[in-house]
């Protein structure tokens, strides 16, 4: 039964790739991708202004990935985690574009923010962050996007490579609720055993609006051995540059893409993709980001 399932979600992932749909429109104002030197994308936008309305950052832009969630049943927004204070996440940001929630984001210093790659499908004007509140909605400051410079590597259907720095128009103010995230280090050969995820996504897969509060929830961290495994039935692959994690009936969720994935304040993941939320079957899959700290630094320097 689950094989047949399995072909037929395969079949209508054919059917997807073939027509080119990706689950949302790009806004027709974007002139797409400028590619400068073959490492980075820099986006612009045309001259014409032309008004979309967006649905909020999917996990995952892969419509195969999509398909296989289609047959799954899930279980009970974050999923089951709790919520809490702007203080205990001061490094959170919210995306929104044309004043529409669709994506999480980290605070990297006071002028770029860090997020997915697949939460933009719009020129960089359009786009606006806010930071130091427990509301995605209201409070706490809110800053225009100027530039956003993302891995020209980016490959929508493996989802490798899912990361975009934003700059923004004018700097924070850091304070109790505003801190920028601890970027981890190069070097390090393990990691950590518990992480925290953060967002204001939705608490289900079947959940049809996104959280007004901040909430978080803990998770395991679980060796890209037995990821690779656990998706490997799904004829996925998850690549050294991801992470997995998960827990029995918590997880990140539509939404929550772009959030942070951290452990004492260091940044080690960010929210990419999985199937379906908080599914036994499959853990939540983030950019490991320690493979990326290089390219943030330089995206810094040079922008």
């Amino acid at each position: 039964m689950y094989q047949r399932s399995l072909e037929l979600a395969i079949c209508a992932a054919l059917l997807l790739l073939g027509s080119g749909s990706e689950g949302r429109e790009r806004d027709p104002s974007w002139s797409g991708y400028y590619k400068d030197n073959g490492t980075h994308y820099l986006l612009y936008e045309k001259t014409q202004d032309i008004a979309s309305t967006p649905n909020f950052g999917n996990i995952s832009s892969n419509p195969f990935i999509n398909a296989l969630e289609a047959q799954e049943s899930f279980p009970t927004r974050i999923v089951n985690g709790k919520r809490i204070a702007c203080t205990e996440a001061p490094f959170q940001g919210s995306l929104h574009y044309e004043g529409y929630f669709v994506c999480g984001c980290v605070i990297i210093n006071r002028i770029w923010v860090l997020t997915a790659h697949h939460c933009f499908f719009g020129p960089p004007g359009k786009y606006t962050v806010r930071v130091g509140s427990d509301e995605q909605r209201r409070g706490g400051q809110l800053r225009h996007v100027s530039k956003i410079v993302a891995l020209g590597s980016y490959d929508e259907y493996t989802m490798r490579h899912d990361l975009a720095m934003m700059k923004l128009r004018s700097p924070v103010y850091f304070g109790k609720c505003v801190r920028p995230v601890k970027l981890p280090s190069t070097k390090i050969t393990t990691f950590p055993k518990k992480f925290v995820v953060s967002g204001w996504g939705l608490t289900s897969a079947s959940a049809q609006n996104v959280q007004r509060y901040l909430r978080r929830v803990q998770l395991d961290y679980v060796k890209r051995s037995k990821c690779k495994n656990m998706y490997k039935k799904a004829g996925l692959q998850i690549y050294k540059d991801m992470i997995c994690a998960s827990r029995t009936s918590k997880d990140s969720c539509s939404g929550d893409s772009g959030g942070p994935l951290t452990s004492s304040g260091v940044l080690f993941g960010i929210v990419s993709w999985g199937i379906g939320c908080a599914n036994k079957n499959y853990p939540g899959v983030y950019v490991n980001c320690k493979r990326y700290v290089p390219w943030i630094k330089k995206v810094i320097h040079n922008y």
